[in-house]
């Protein structure tokens, strides 16, 4: 697996680059975030020993398993929704949450977390699919303005994810959106980190803008 699974960063890596190179951009300015759902632990730690700093996890139990079990230099980021009865439980755990959608998710930080401020990124549903979590557009700069207020967290930008059966046309839709957002309210945080792109769509997310890519089954094989 380890042979196998530095291959594959390596083609992601390499793919990264190119998209990179298409706009113009720097690859070092887009962060690899190795999505581990439903990996055992020792998956985890393979990915680490790979190089590999950046894990992401959509599920708060699966966190709690498998975290108490990793060594070495890693950082743990929330990806997935995040209900409030589960914030006490996982907030020890990690460094970033990309999934702050609603001011009550907030206010539950606040009230369990008073140490090294966790950094934050709003989500924003660009598609418009009613399936989908994230604030509404219009509801941005006031999700970004309570998070600036908060002694809990530090924000650090937006993430979207793209449309689930989406055309490369309207893919790209949402993520521009979320980019034209992020320059919108350049005045509130000059440099928004953008996590956008996943296995199936990472190469336009880099394309438009994204500085953080989610990667999990293209690593790491379909899930369970």
């Amino acid at each position: 697996m380890s042979d196998m699974l530095s291959d594959r960063i390596m083609m992601v890596q390499k793919r990264i680059a190119d998209s990179c190179k298409k706009v113009a951009r720097n690859p070092d300015s887009v962060r690899l975030i190795v999505v581990t759902k439903t990996h055992p632990a020792t998956v985890l730690q393979q990915v680490i020993d790979s190089g590999i700093q950046d894990l992401g996890e959509n599920r708060v139990q699966e966190i709690l398993e498998k975290v108490p079990h990793l060594s070495g230099n890693f950082t743990m980021h929330l990806i997935g929704h995040l209900q409030t009865n589960k914030v006490n439980k996982v907030l020890p755990y990690i460094r970033w949450i990309h999934s702050i959608d609603r001011q009550n998710l907030i206010e539950k930080i606040e009230q369990h977390h008073s140490g090294e401020k966790i950094k934050a990124l709003v989500e924003v549903n660009t598609s418009g699919e009613s399936s989908k979590n994230g604030c509404l557009p219009d509801q941005c700069r006031a999700l970004c303005e309570r998070i600036l207020a908060s002694r809990s967290l530090e924000l650090r930008g937006l993430m979207t994810i793209g449309p689930l059966h989406g055309t490369e046309t309207e893919t790209r839709a949402a993520f521009s959106l979320l980019r034209k957002l992020a320059e919108s309210n350049s005045d509130l945080l000059s440099d928004m980190e953008l996590s956008m792109g996943m296995s199936g769509d990472y190469e336009w997310a880099v394309e438009e803008g994204s500085t953080m890519v989610r990667i999990g089954s293209l690593l790491l094989g379909e899930r369970n």
